[in-house]
């Protein structure tokens, strides 16, 4: 599977790209806002089960590389996921390179993701989760044109206390009126 945008293309993961995919889970920056980095073991896992999606029917994970174009390095990943059938929701994420934040590439990579949701997988509702206080994530969610469903508090383990948590949301009537540049 591979999604396209203007700059990037989101696709399956390889296992050529354990390398570069251990740098981006490697820099300090990438789990700012997490409880820890993942070690080999952990990422070789994480691919293993990126390719193995693929082989779902129906497919209920997507754990996509993201490339910048012309370059088919992985600066990125995005995952969309099923989390509740009954009411077609599904959650969104996305983690980029520190060396590329700034240039809009997690909106773009998202933007694409939400329109695969609702256009593709008939997705009612998409969520996002964020650590309260990461606001480049949060800024990427209301870009997005997501609202914020609420505040989980203490939710997360977080260099050892308890932190909070913001959901946030799209419906796909929100979608439709956002993709025709209305306002929500």
């Amino acid at each position: 599977m591979e999604l396209l945008t203007p700059r990037l293309i989101l696709r399956e993961f390889r296992e050529s790209d354990f390398a570069i995919f251990r740098e981006l889970e490697a820099y300090p920056e990438t789990y700012r806002f997490e409880s820890a980095h993942p070690d080999d073991a952990q990422i070789r896992a994480y691919l293993k089960k990126a390719q193995s999606d693929g082989l779902q029917t129906p497919r209920s994970r997507y754990r996509l590389a993201l490339t910048i174009c012309p370059v088919d390095d992985v600066r990125g990943r995005v995952t969309l996921a099923l989390m509740n059938d009954s009411i077609h929701e599904w959650e969104i994420g996305w983690a980029i390179h520190p060396a590329e934040w700034g240039k809009g590439f997690a909106v773009e990579a998202a933007h694409r993701l939400l329109d695969f949701a609702f256009t593709d997988l008939g997705a009612h509702r998409v969520v996002a989760f964020s650590h309260a206080q990461n606001t480049a994530s949060l800024r990427v969610m209301q870009k997005l044109g997501m609202q914020q469903d609420g505040l989980l508090r203490e939710t997360r383990p977080w260099r050892g206390a308890w932190s909070d948590e913001v959901v946030f949301s799209i419906l796909e009537r929100e979608w439709l009126v956002f993709q025709a540049g209305g306002r929500l």
